[in-house]
């Protein structure tokens, strides 16, 4: 069993500033941006759809225009079966099957998108440092929760862990390496083929090792990818025996995975759907088949026979006139549609099939699939009655997007935080989606009301980071002086009521008549 990584703190400081990094300087120390940059501009050669084919190998896929035991490859469905019942062994053609079938079936793409886009990183709350029994001072707060705030707008980090979620839910982990610095944030991804996890840092995120061999069949990518790879490349060269898996260092370390109620094993989390995916891409397949033959048209010529005639094949049109006549019919044919001469009465031949009943049953196992997924209903909204059932629908899938994926990040990117601050404030993520944050974000109103400090985290509901929601209360408050431009119709939510009581309460002239009707009423 793997150790668990025991996390070095920081020693304390009274200054914030951001800790030097020596590598920086190097040459062999890629930028955030070069790195983003090379990844987007190879990762064509690099990703995983050619990966992904390999699936192929895993299944006998029948082509329904050939014969049954027309197959692309020499395994069959029962292969497939054999991994499922052994899938620990079989994790990587697990693994490669879940890709292929990401981008060949539309119904599982939706559900890992649907899973990953629940994760929304806007909605988070930054809290600096502070101590109870001791003084606190001003500066070094505000400096600490100012240079986060900056930190984090660098970051971008929906944008950077998107495609981290995604892989996740699709493959039950994901391997990253990242960078940051003054250039921004960006995480390149490694082949999870030669990765596998190490145990665990303090913070309880994941560690990983990196199988070091990789690099003996990708050099150029060792020499563009600099540190912290090539490091790790000099500790195998010391000794390839046994230095064949080198640790992901803390500060790039981005090891993501949804079951990690085993996290020495990764297994796709969908794991159940395979064969219900696959006999859905196969039902689509057939009928589109059907639906191609249903507007064949075969139209058929006979050539009459001289009635009363005892003659065989004694024709009424003499064979080669019918011939130059079926010639001139075929021609002025249109697509689609086909002749044939015979002897044989006319007769209109078409390839009807019952095309309600074939898109009703694609449907229904669309359904199945979606339905057996342990979550996703809202895909399948039909099945959800009533708005209850949608919210408790709602929530279901919620907690099962948000539970393993969004505590693991938060780690994450408090851990990549303070290897650039020496001290800084802790980032915490709201476990909200965009389906429920409208009703928390009310909740939240109302516990400002009471006097509960979350008036920045109304902001981030709203979508606006905390320095763009201070940037425009400076330039609405005291740029452009809006509240003394702007004032708000007199109601009982605007009214001062704190004298409404007492014999110093004053009444507009509206409520003064009221409360004469009032005691005239009462005689």
């Amino acid at each position: 069993m793997a150790k668990t990584v025991t996390k070095r703190k920081a020693k304390p400081s009274s200054k914030v500033a951001q800790k030097p990094n020596p590598t920086l300087s190097r040459t062999n120390k890629r930028s955030a941006k070069e790195m983003q940059e090379w990844y987007e501009k190879n990762k064509n050669t690099i990703e995983t759809f050619k990966k992904a084919q390999e699936a192929l190998d895993l299944l006998q896929v029948q082509n329904p225009t050939k014969s049954a035991t027309k197959a692309f490859s020499t395994f069959t469905k029962e292969n497939l079966r054999t991994y499922l019942e052994n899938p620990f062994s079989n994790s990587k053609n697990l693994r490669n099957l879940s890709k292929y079938l990401y981008y060949r079936s539309q119904v599982y793409r939706r559900l890992i998108q649907y899973n990953a886009n629940m994760i929304n990183l806007q909605y988070r709350s930054v809290i600096p440092p502070f101590q109870i029994t001791e003084d606190n001072d001003p500066q070094t707060v505000l400096q600490s929760y100012a240079d986060t705030l900056s930190l984090l707008e660098k970051m971008n980090l929906n944008l950077a862990f998107k495609p981290a979620c995604i892989t996740a839910f699709r493959e039950d982990v994901f391997f990253g390496c990242a960078y940051l610095d003054d250039t921004g944030f960006f995480i390149l991804p490694i082949d999870p083929d030669y990765c596998k996890i190490a145990g665990v840092y303090g913070d309880g995120s994941l560690a990983f090792w990196m199988d070091m061999t990789y690099f003996q069949k990708n050099a150029d990518y060792l020499e563009y990818w600099g540190e912290p790879f090539q490091t790790m490349w000099k500790e195998y060269q010391k000794d390839t025996m046994n230095n064949r898996y080198q640790p992901m260092p803390e500060e790039h370390c981005v090891c993501l995975k949804v079951d990690m109620t085993d996290w020495q094993n990764p297994i796709p989390p969908f794991i159940g759907l395979f064969d219900s995916l696959i006999n859905l891409e196969d039902l689509k397949n057939i009928t589109a088949i059907v639906d191609e033959q249903q507007i064949y048209k075969m139209l058929v010529a006979t050539v009459p026979l001289i009635s009363g005639s005892d003659d065989v094949d004694d024709f009424a049109v003499d064979l080669k006139t019918a011939a130059i006549y079926f010639n001139l019919i075929k021609d002025a044919l249109p697509n689609y549609t086909t002749a044939l001469l015979s002897p044989i009465p006319i007769k209109d031949i078409q390839f009807n099939g019952d095309q309600t009943s074939d898109v009703n049953k694609v449907e229904n196992a669309t359904k199945s699939v979606l339905n057996i997924s342990g979550g996703a209903q809202v895909l399948n909204s039909s099945s959800i009655d009533g708005t209850t059932a949608w919210n408790g629908a709602i929530r279901s899938d919620e907690d099962m997007a948000l539970s393993s994926l969004l505590p693991q990040i938060q780690t994450i990117v408090n851990r990549l935080v303070s290897t650039q601050l020496s001290n800084p404030s802790k980032i915490k993520f709201i476990g909200v989606t965009t389906y429920t944050v409208d009703a928390f974000r009310d909740s939240v109103i109302k516990a400002c009301t009471y006097g509960v400090p979350n008036k920045l985290l109304i902001g981030t509901l709203n979508g606006f980071s905390e320095l763009d929601t201070l940037s425009m209360a400076y330039l609405e408050n005291d740029i452009l002086q809006l509240p003394q431009k702007f004032i708000p119709l007199q109601s009982s939510n605007t009214q001062d009521t704190s004298h409404i009581n007492g014999d110093s309460q004053t009444l507009t002239t509206d409520g003064e008549k009221s409360i004469d009707k009032r005691d005239k009423a009462k005689g």
